[in-house]
């Protein structure tokens, strides 16, 4: 049994002045404590008051003794709750940021007719390039599509009989422009 088991029995016997005497001794250190790590004043008197109140319930349900000293025992105790706190409020925060993340992907969120107003926009410009394309020259359509499907420009200056790779990126230049051109009428 330790000396400090004096404050237990104040404890349980409901005694003032030996209450006090804890907080007195006590909680200057545990607000100290919890305002090193992240805490208020306010936040050390409430975890102080829970480790208090822990040891209370913890003597009152069983004989209890107590084999260290009253700080050392309230120290592990406030310092576990406050800790709990933390990640409570870490918690609540990560949650309250994917609701509000959630919430701004569904107000986002396109509705039906917009996504079919676009899938039809889209159509329609697929279907302008494929008509402007179908204007361009032989030589213009060949050109393009050896040059989209990757081939390389020397082999592609060759299978479409062009002296050199400089006449085949002049021809696609001027293609290029054309196919432009028949886009914008």
């Amino acid at each position: 049994m330790h000396q400090d088991q004096q404050y237990i029995e104040a404890l349980l016997k409901n005694d003032e002045r030996g209450i006090r005497e804890i907080y007195r001794q006590h909680a200057p250190a545990a607000r100290r404590w919890v305002l090193q790590h992240g805490g208020n004043a306010d936040d050390a008197q409430d975890v102080f008051q829970e480790a208090v109140m822990a040891v209370f319930e913890r003597a009152q349900k069983t004989n209890f003794v107590l084999t260290c000293p009253l700080g050392a025992l309230l120290h592990v105790i406030y310092t576990r709750k406050w800790i709990d706190r933390i990640r409570l409020k870490k918690r609540d925060a990560t949650v309250r940021n994917v609701e509000e993340y959630r919430y701004e992907l569904e107000s986002s969120e396109p509705d039906a007719l917009t996504v079919a107003e676009e899938a039809i926009e889209a159509q329609e410009r697929q279907s302008r390039l494929a008509r402007t394309f179908a204007q361009l020259s032989q030589l213009c359509q060949q050109l393009l599509t050896l040059l989209s499907e990757g081939i390389p420009p020397r082999e592609a200056a060759e299978q479409l009989q062009m002296n050199s790779v400089d006449t085949l990126y002049r021809r696609k230049n001027a293609c290029s422009e054309r196919w432009r051109a028949l886009m914008l009428e």
